[in-house]
């Protein structure tokens, strides 16, 4: 029911954002490895299948995919905080504001950074100081977030891995 009801609502708000009413984000953050994730492998049956665990660098990327076609983005190579969200959301808002002066709704999931009791502070902030809500989509909902279909095509197939 959640699912059926925040597609609905998801669709409304797309229908304000072509009516010029509003700018309409889906924001969401991932993370990039320098080695890739073993997503398969073949082992003779019996045999233990191990994999070493590997880390090298690892860049942390938050997206915003605007309305307006436009991909905002923001690396960093520290954990992704709520402090540290709430300044990339502060950006976008300031952008939003002297650009088109419109009301932004931003299209979230529920990552605790997102949720935390310093980010509900900061929810205030944004929508006073900036004319910006979150929406927040139903748990395990990636394909109500349009920047999921940007992360996978950067991470399966545009992302180019050889083997040395």
């Amino acid at each position: 029911m959640a699912f059926e009801q925040a597609t609905q609502q998801i669709e409304k708000l797309r229908e304000q954002a072509a009516r010029g009413e509003i700018i309409l984000g889906y924001v969401d953050e991932t993370g990039f490895s320098s080695t890739p994730d073993n997503r398969y492998a073949w082992t003779k049956i019996g045999d233990v299948h191990a994999v070493d665990a590997i880390r090298l660098k690892r860049v942390n990327v938050m997206g915003c995919l605007l309305s307006t076609g436009k991909l905002v983005t923001s690396c960093l190579q520290e954990s992704v905080t709520s402090t540290w969200f709430y300044a990339y959301l502060t950006g976008i808002a300031q952008q939003v504001k002297q650009t088109y002066n419109l009301p932004l709704v931003l299209i979230v999931d529920n990552a605790s950074i997102h949720r935390s009791k310093k980010m509900a502070d900061y929810r205030e902030l944004l929508k006073s100081n900036f004319s910006t809500n979150l929406y927040f989509i139903p748990a395990y909902s990636p394909e109500l977030n349009r920047i999921e279909m940007v992360w996978k095509q950067m991470k399966y197939y545009w992302r180019d891995f050889q083997v040395m």
